[in-house]
């Protein structure tokens, strides 16, 4: 019963900031940049703040000893659920992160939909039309690139249902570095496949541990063989590591 009202309060909580963002927007649009960040942070800490105090919700992050992430950088991860793109938000400050999601998301999500839209995530399509996929992601470096945001790509396409790690496609990472060469950044996402859907979020909320490990920095790279390269020792890094994790429980 808890973990339901301490959702409605979160459902609440987007569709307020929703109000105020799409208000700000229209009244200063010349700010509209400003003000999508400014909004996103405070939902997304004051989501934190809830969870962590009513219901015990844990984040984690880690990274090795001495490692530097770089100024910008493309980040590569593992798909659990929804909750990874605030988690990977809340985790890396300091960073602005924009993301390559499925265009369902772009409506009908109060605040998320309207952040994606503003801010210049990419929407695309998960089947359908290569090309029209392509040219979104394409627009979507660019865009990074001229506002200096971090691009971040879940190369699974879909959410693991079972926390495995799924096949990584290409297509997206090789667009992005092909546009604009960056560093990558390889991380783990771990505990958000328990809660991938209402019915688990309802049941499994208490207590959910939300983990982001940093694995590895490749060097800036951008020739295909060397993405394709990359992309697979990052599947392989972040296999490894879920295994790990686990066994430490």
């Amino acid at each position: 019963m808890i973990n339901a009202l301490v959702i409605l309060a979160i459902i609440i909580l987007f569709i307020c900031y929703d109000f105020l963002l799409s208000v700000s927007r229209a009244l200063w649009p010349s700010r509209s940049f400003e003000f999508g960040e400014k909004y996103s942070e405070m939902a997304i800490r004051r989501i934190f703040s809830l969870l962590g105090g009513y219901r015990c919700v844990k984040l984690e992050f880690e990274k090795p000893s001495g490692l530097e992430l770089p100024d910008r950088f493309l980040l590569v991860a593992n798909h659990q659920s929804l909750m990874d793109i605030p988690v990977c938000m809340a985790l890396f400050p300091g960073r602005k992160l924009r993301f390559v999601a499925k265009r369902e998301l772009g409506d009908g999500i109060p605040l998320v939909s309207l952040i994606l839209r503003s801010q210049g995530h990419a929407l695309v399509k998960r089947r359908g039309d290569a090309t029209q996929a392509m040219h979104s992601i394409l627009r979507f470096a660019r865009r990074c690139e001229r506002e200096g945001t971090c691009p971040v790509i879940f190369p699974e396409g879909t959410r693991s249902r079972d926390g495995r790690v799924g096949t990584f496609h290409t297509a997206g990472a090789r667009k992005i570095l092909d546009e604009t060469p960056l560093p990558l950044v390889i991380a783990v996402l771990e505990g958000g496949w328990r809660i991938a859907t209402i019915k688990d979020l309802v049941r499994n909320l208490r207590g959910a541990r939300f983990q982001v490990r940093v694995l590895s920095v490749t060097p800036t790279i951008s020739a295909k063989k060397d993405v394709l390269s990359a992309l697979a020792r990052a599947h392989d890094e972040i296999t490894a590591a879920l295994v790990e994790m686990r066994s430490l429980g």
